[in-house]
């Protein structure tokens, strides 16, 4: 069981991830900060917004334990998702060769 969790949310992690950095080459000028590590963790932390709302909240408010289940996917997802927007950040920045 535990398997298929972690297998089934890799897809959905490299789909986020993508969507991160096509934003991120799309729209970096616009982005107010300077940093594109900062920059990408914002777009990162949009993403994590967006699929809380909809994949989290509809989710967990089936149950009883509504806010409990609400909240540890939170804490599950807040790493994963600030960890996807410093990777890419980072490889934006070895790439370009950016300074700042």
């Amino acid at each position: 069981m535990r398997a298929r969790v972690w297998v089934g949310s890799l897809p959905a992690g490299l789909i986020i991830g993508l969507c991160v950095s096509y934003f991120l080459l799309r729209f970096f000028d616009k982005i107010p900060t300077k940093n594109p590590i900062l920059k990408s963790v914002v777009l990162s932390f949009i993403a994590f917004v967006i699929a809380m709302i909809l994949l989290e909240a509809p989710a967990s408010f089936r149950t009883s334990d509504a806010l409990y289940y609400l909240l540890i996917g939170v804490i599950f997802n807040v790493p994963r998702f600030l960890f996807v927007g410093i990777v890419i950040g980072y490889l934006y920045k070895r790439l370009y060769g950016y300074t700042t």
